[in-house]
């Protein structure tokens, strides 16, 4: 799948009053609107689950916001330098329909279409200061860190989105699969630690995946929509609570991050994508220079995981 077909279909969709704004776009606005450009002898399951699978990614590249209802949101412009030193190339991340603009504002001389960017004004502080004024951010590797979340029980304030019935009702849902509870068990994978639950079985604050993806979390007698990185942030609080810690593969000689079957905070995935490359021959593995081995393993020490 084309990921630069999503990344322009979320940026050309605008608010209707205030352009400046971009909208939101469901799955199945997307599934709709993307079908006319690929083959038309492809499933409907087959393109669904590509277009999930290449949202999740743009997520991970800090390309796209997700929020609860499975809706999606280009995300805000922003130009990402290694370090505040090193402004040779600069990565536009977001908001396309800011790109030309950073160009201009930045006297590239470069394609308008160009996503690594080399200015001609110089010093971190001025260019700041350009982009400012043209409504985007320039942020260094170094100023995420500090920022990125713990892990962590939902709080009240993020119960906002009640479920508006008991989803163990829904009999509909009963041909797409079961709904799971997120149970840590020891040497287990993130993937194996969803259980299929009965509504017999439900105990206080749980948190549950229904067959179509949202994540629910239940409490005081009530269901809860969780935004995912709220969902994420809870499953990592919960394998801490159990003391069964996730176990993420760690090549370090090679500097090689295995995320295969992880899904992480959007923060974090953000973070580790900016420092990293891809190994092009192994699938969502990243390959991270000597110089940035110490960051990855306290960012993962952050979210109590360990490296092995």
């Amino acid at each position: 799948m084309d990921i630069d077909k999503i990344t322009l279909l979320l940026s050309k969709h605008r608010h209707p009053i205030n352009p400046a704004v971009p909208t939101t776009l469901t799955k199945q606005q997307i599934v709709s609107l993307m079908r006319s450009s690929l083959s038309p002898n492809q499933s409907q399951d087959e393109l669904e689950h590509k277009i999930q699978a290449t949202l999740m990614e743009l997520q991970a590249q800090g390309e796209v916001l997700a929020g609860t209802g499975n809706r999606y949101c280009i995300a805000p412009p922003t130009l990402l330098a290694l370090e505040r030193d090193n402004l040779t190339g600069l990565l536009f991340r977001g908001d396309r329909a800011y790109l030309a603009l950073a160009h201009q504002v930045l006297k590239t001389e470069q394609s308008n279409n160009e996503l690594n960017i080399r200015p001609k004004v110089h010093g971190f502080h001025r260019i700041g200061d350009c982009l400012k004024q043209a409504g985007i951010r320039l942020l260094t590797v170094a100023d995420s860190i500090e920022h990125l979340p713990y892990p962590r029980q939902p709080s009240k304030a993020v119960l906002r989105s009640p479920w508006p019935e008991n989803p163990f009702t829904i009999r509909n849902w009963l041909h797409e699969g079961t709904i799971e509870q997120y149970l840590p068990q020891q040497n287990s994978s993130q993937q194996e630690r969803w259980k299929p639950l009965i509504y017999e079985q439900l105990q206080e604050q749980t948190l549950l995946k229904l067959p179509t993806g949202e994540y629910l979390w239940f409490a005081e007698q009530g269901f809860y929509e969780l935004e995912p990185d709220a969902a994420i942030l809870a499953m990592l609080h919960k394998d801490a609570k159990m003391e069964y810690p996730l176990k993420i593969h760690w090549d370090e000689p090679q500097g090689r991050l295995n995320l295969s079957g992880v899904i992480l905070p959007n923060t974090y995935a953000q973070w580790l994508w900016r420092l990293s490359e891809p190994d092009k021959e192994r699938y969502r593995t990243r390959y991270f220079p000597s110089t940035h081995w110490p960051l990855v393993k306290k960012a993962f020490e952050r979210l109590g995981c360990i490296l092995v």
